[in-house]
């Protein structure tokens, strides 16, 4: 009777399992579909010394915030960018920023992508 009763709650547990992994992908699917934004996210040059470019493919006219942040997470530089389809360009300037590493983000409602440059 044991055997069974242990049986049967294997078997429910292995079912329950499989049925949460499957919603889970389902809902992983459903949000990646619905992540309209950007993508390509490359700084070039990097490292830079004076400026830099920060590129990205938009999928639609969308408004962003791109941040740059220093390693202690403060704000160096925020910005608003509202960009075109296809490719877009962000450039960046040093100003009086001293050498290092840096995390720069480019945020939409749904999505954030950070990524570091360097100066030198």
């Amino acid at each position: 009777m044991v055997k069974k009763l242990l049986l049967i709650l294997f078997l429910f547990t292995l079912h329950a399992t499989s049925f949460a992994q499957d919603s889970d992908a389902d809902d992983r699917a459903i949000l990646n579909n619905s992540l309209n934004g950007i993508s390509e996210v490359v700084a070039s040059p990097n490292p830079f010394s004076v400026t830099t470019k920060i590129r990205f493919q938009a999928d639609e006219e969308i408004e962003i915030d791109f941040y740059v942040k220093d390693l202690l997470g403060n704000t160096i530089h925020a910005q608003k960018v509202k960009t075109k389809k296809g490719t877009n360009a962000i450039p960046f300037y040093r100003k009086e920023l001293e050498s290092g590493i840096y995390i720069y983000s480019l945020k939409t409602k749904s999505k954030v992508i950070s990524k570091r440059i360097v100066i030198k």
